[in-house]
């Protein structure tokens, strides 16, 4: 058996969960040690002329990423990766005024990587602060568009089955309110305590003689808390399978998703679930090199939202909706199941959204009614360093939004208006321009337009226009 795992066996397969951050501006040899350092610089504009719900307009801004990649390969299978990087807006807290020392810093990835440890052949190890993408990020993603993104602390222990798979295990801490003296020892119990548990089996079809991945894989999320007598968990099962078939004229892909949530909160159980169907096609022969993709997503929804009822919307845990939920950022899949109140513990939300309490004491919500995306994206290459794309999504609600009221002192929960499943529209248009092998161009145009049932939340009618235009230099 070889000594190091093929590097384009895990990219196929899980590129995000396994593979370090490439960067190769610089090497340096250090014995049998290679440092290789690399980085990213991306400064983007952002102007709206309305936003949805807030009613405001004619704002420009601009925010920036800045992030250097070290790597150092060293003997016996070990490598380390340090990605440490600073994020901040234009002008904050008086830049051009003051000396300007509020920008974030912070380390994005860290962490250790055994290739074959223990000369145990076809295995991995990865150890620390880490991007994760589980498939294509519907369910968790580094959520690339954020100048901040996304990384989780844990450790991910996976083996390669050669190009049948490969099946990997991550455990990650996404919370710990715990205070810990300089040797890690406990001093107090504080809450919340949230842990993540994955296990995955992503794999290629290309065995089986036809193109296309495909992937099940099992979340688990337990957060801790004795308020109310909580005891909470929620487990995700999912699976997606996305053959893609070779043509005279084209490369037909197909996209098929589903998730059940099961698992407890108090007495109430979770029963939300999604799915997802799509279709396209690569025309690679013709000019422009069109591609074409249509598909339609549900979240479910829930339309009881009495405290004390079985939790029927779905969550989706740590997505990169951006990715699919239309890049104005506007539609979400639901709210998260827990949030924290004002002492740091934990309230069951799940049926609720938007909840507000009036001088009387009466307190008004609205129920989570979910997701339906019916969306079409089409993108070409009218020439070598030219892409254009657009994307197109009608949003509906899966159940009726309505507005509740649980009056004062009181346990009975009224319907007191409802207002359909009517969401709204988007359109999301980009073009990106290589200016170069290590700078490329992008400009945008996000609009959004509601409907009834998001009017309904966000208290305002206008539509949003979002432009924005972006460098982003990798060396």
């Amino acid at each position: 058996m070889r000594k190091a795992l093929k590097a384009a066996t895990l990219m196929g397969l899980a590129a995000a969960l396994i593979v370090p951050a490439a960067a190769s501006a610089a090497d340096m040899d250090m014995g049998s040690s290679k440092i290789t350092i690399g980085g990213q610089l991306r400064e983007r504009l952002e102007w709206w002329g309305a936003e949805a719900g807030s009613g405001k307009g004619a704002e420009l801004g601009a925010t920036y990423r800045a992030r250097l990649n070290i790597k150092a390969e060293l003997s016996d299978g070990v490598t380390a990766v340090f990605t440490p990087q600073a994020v901040g807006y234009w002008g904050e807290n008086g830049q051009g005024l003051g000396l300007g020392e509020s920008t974030s810093f912070t380390m994005h990835e860290a962490y250790l990587l055994l290739s074959n440890p223990f000369g145990i052949d076809n295995v991995i190890v990865k150890m620390g602060r880490q991007e994760v993408n589980l498939g294509n990020q519907r369910l968790v993603g580094a959520v690339g568009w954020s100048q901040a993104g996304r990384s989780l602390d844990g450790i991910l222990v996976g083996y390669a089955a050669g190009n049948y798979g490969l099946a990997a295990f991550f455990y990650g801490k996404l919370n710990d309110a715990g205070k810990q003296d300089a040797w890690f020892r406990p001093q107090v119990e504080k809450e919340p305590d949230i842990d993540l548990y994955v296990t995955t089996w992503q794999g290629k079809f290309q065995p089986f003689g036809i193109g296309g991945t495909y992937e099940i894989t099992n979340i688990y999320v337990n957060p801790t808390t004795s308020f109310a007598g909580l005891d909470m968990n929620v487990d995700t099962i999912y699976g997606r399978v996305t053959p893609a078939f070779e043509t005279d004229m084209a490369k037909i892909k197909l996209n098929l998703e589903a998730a059940k949530q099961t698992g407890s909160a108090g007495g109430n159980d979770y029963k939300g679930y999604m799915f997802s169907i799509g279709a396209g096609a690569d025309f690679d022969q013709v000019a422009w090199t069109p591609s074409l993709f249509v598909g339609y997503d549900y979240y479910s929804g829930d339309d009881n939202p009495d405290p004390n009822s079985d939790m029927k919307a779905f969550w989706s845990v740590l997505p990169t909706a951006h990715k699919w939920l239309g890049h104005a950022d506007t539609v979400w899949v639901s709210t998260p199941f827990y949030k924290f109140n004002g002492n740091g513990l934990l309230d069951v939300t799940l049926q609720r959204s938007n909840a507000y309490t009036d001088a009387a004491g009466n307190t008004y919500f609205y129920n989570v009614a979910g997701v339906k995306d019916l969306y079409i994206k089409l993108h070409v290459k009218p020439l070598e360093r030219v892409a254009l794309g657009l994307d197109l999504h009608y949003f509906k609600a899966a159940k009726d939004l309505a507005l509740y009221k649980q009056a004062a002192g009181s346990t009975t929960i009224t319907k007191i208006d409802s207002y359909g499943k009517d969401i709204g529209w988007e359109a999301d248009l980009e073009a990106k321009y290589k200016y170069s092998k290590n700078l490329c161009l992008s400009f945008g145009y996000d609009y959004f337009n509601p409907d009834d049932a998001y009017k309904a939340i966000a208290g305002d009618d206008k539509a949003e226009h979002h432009v924005w235009a972006q460098a982003d230099v990798r060396f």
